[in-house]
């Protein structure tokens, strides 16, 4: 019995199996740099907005919404506007590396998470069985996937908020050049 779970489990784990398996499943979803290039992109234009930030400075606010700005802090100078956009751009940026690499450190506990529940498996007891691998199934769910959502979730939000103040200021900026 020993042997057969050791030698169904070395083949599930085989790293470089692993790595065509996964390379199989991920390369309808691999143009990765569709994905990536953007960002050094926008820390580039927050770069620039540093830049233009420390030109001639102006108030926005000449003639503001009913309710105010709902993102904008500072209206009365567009240079710290500029600087809003880019501490907001920085903070969100920080936040998804940050939240990115809690995600992979608990990525890292899944195979053995998937070793134990094969393990379970291969006792050949249902009892057994049904007693614990709910509980091995219930630590990937809520250690990785609740965690991973939450985290994931956080950094959308920050993200959704600088597109928010950019939103407002570019609607601000049109406004005040119409006048």
């Amino acid at each position: 019995m020993d042997s057969q779970i050791a030698k169904k489990n070395q083949s599930l784990t085989t790293a470089e199996e692993m790595r065509n398996q996964t390379k199989l499943l991920m390369q309808p979803y691999a143009n990765w740099e569709e994905y990536l290039t953007p960002a050094p992109l926008s820390i580039a234009i927050l770069g620039e907005l540093v830049v233009i930030s420390s030109n001639t400075d102006f108030s926005i606010n000449k003639n503001p919404p009913k309710d105010g700005y709902k993102y904008i802090r500072y209206p009365e100078s567009f240079r710290a506007c500029l600087m809003q956009v880019c501490n907001s751009g920085w903070g969100a940026f920080n936040e998804a590396h940050k939240n990115m690499d809690q995600i992979r450190l608990h990525t890292l506990a899944v195979p053995d998470y998937m070793k134990t529940a094969v393990k379970i498996l291969f006792q050949g007891n249902n009892e057994v069985v049904q007693a614990l691998l709910p509980d091995q199934l219930e630590n990937i769910r809520v250690s990785l996937l609740m965690v991973a959502l939450s985290w994931a979730t956080s950094t959308e939000k920050r993200f959704t908020d600088v597109i928010n103040i950019v939103q407002e200021l570019l609607e601000a900026c049109l406004k005040k050049k119409k006048r």
